[in-house]
């Protein structure tokens, strides 16, 4: 390339293919310049392409320095990487209303890498082009998602009292619901409304859905305030499976994830299959209840299904579980903050240990006389013995609603 584009030559030429879309915006843009381009959004995911090779879902971006230039994210240098080729390219964002809605990349070769400065202006407008479509795109989806969110909303809080009604809803989006579900809530952890929390749900929601579609799941999904809520289809009778595809499932989310702004700040919890879909919300309830307890146990992936007492003990009246608290472990707390003491911390352990005099002893770094002596004392203090089964009991439930409400 000799000269410096007349960019105001090529306004026309674009928003006329613009009518054609993305496809026709790389198409028309490819051929202004005699050089492959690609349309991706966020996540280098390609959406357009006029590359040789239209088969690549997806490319990595290693960003280079631009020559005399300062670096900028509207404008910059990089290499891009598919399976296939490994190539230098000049990118530059597509935003709308200040946020990243994709990108737009022009794939260099060895007669035109020292013109990348002359690509600027048209590559601005082209993204701009870009922005509209894109808009649109959403604009379209956010009207049909009204009327898909408000179904899901009903299913999930038990609006619907009629299998046949939410069948027949489903239909209109190809959702199979007679079939065993499961619901599935991912949460931002610390969620802040003022925020740019607000905004990354429409990344976290995306990141959700995309890896659903990676799986073969046709997405059933809902952001609601910072949850993204999924509903699964799943196999009963393979319990086993079912159980470690969905893990694998989780697992892949928090790995996209942690490539956002969202970095580390996402749990989820799994809620009960349920074979009917009038059922379906208790199985968000239940989920919801194994994200909490999982934050609060740091549990990474909590199934409602493995939590026994904690689930129980959790959703009682807060009063109630107090005062069996205190009943049954207030006297030695009450000892502990007088004479600052470590008893109730030597109870725990020993309890944690299932009341094994080595282990305990092990893991507290004591001797085992030493260990023997303060279980006596705490015994006293009790008016217990600590071999009584019903002690134990007494104690396990008391330490856990230590645990979950934090007393």
């Amino acid at each position: 390339m000799n000269e410096s584009y007349n960019i105001p030559d090529f306004i026309q030429e674009l928003l006329i293919a613009s009518g054609d879309g993305l496809s026709g915006i790389s198409t028309k843009l490819s051929m202004l310049i005699s050089c492959p381009v690609i349309i991706t959004d966020p996540f280098y995911n390609v959406i357009s392409s006029s590359a040789y090779d239209q088969a690549i879902s997806s490319i990595e971006i290693e960003m280079k320095p631009l020559s005399g230039m300062a670096s900028e994210q509207t404008f910059f240098h990089c290499v891009i990487s598919s399976a296939n080729y490994h190539t230098e390219a000049v990118g530059s964002s597509i935003t709308f209303s200040s946020q990243i809605t994709g990108y737009i990349f022009i794939l260099l070769n060895e007669a035109n890498m020292q013109d990348i400065e002359e690509y600027r202006s048209l590559m601005h407008f082209a993204s701009s082009l870009c922005a509209l479509e894109l808009r649109k795109k959403m604009d379209i989806k956010q009207e049909t998602l009204r009327f898909k969110d408000a179904f899901l909303f009903d299913l999930l809080y038990g609006n619907f009292k009629k299998k046949e009604d939410i069948l027949s809803y489903g239909q209109i989006w190809n959702w199979d619901l007679d079939q065993p579900l499961v619901v599935l809530v991912f949460s931002i952890k610390d969620y802040d409304y003022y925020s740019t929390d607000k905004q990354l749900m429409e990344i976290f929601l995306y990141v959700v859905d995309k890896v659903l579609n990676q799986h073969h799941i046709n997405p059933i999904t809902i952001a609601k305030r910072n949850e993204v809520i999924a509903i699964l289809p799943t196999d009963k009778k393979h319990e086993l499976d079912n159980r470690k595809n969905l893990i694998d499932l989780i697992l892949h989310i928090f790995e996209l994830i942690k490539k956002t702004n969202l970095g580390n700040r996402v749990a989820c919890g799994v809620g009960k299959i349920y074979e009917n879909p009038e059922e379906i919300f208790r199985s968000y309830q239940e989920a919801k209840v194994a994200f909490e307890l999982g934050l609060l146990l740091k549990i990474d992936i909590p199934f409602f299904v493995d939590l026994g007492l904690e689930r129980v003990l959790y959703k009682h009246v807060l009063q109630d579980l107090k005062e069996f608290y205190d009943h049954i472990l207030g006297k030695l707390q009450r000892y502990d903050e007088v004479n600052e003491g470590e008893l109730m911390y030597t109870l725990e352990h020993f309890a944690h240990n299932q009341y094994d005099l080595k282990k305990a002893s092990e893991a507290l770094y004591l001797h085992r006389n030493t260990l023997r002596y303060r279980i006596k004392k705490i015994e006293e203090i009790l008016d217990q013995k600590l071999d009584d089964i019903n002690t134990k009991l007494n104690i396990a439930a008391a330490l856990k609603v230590k645990q979950l409400h934090k007393l």
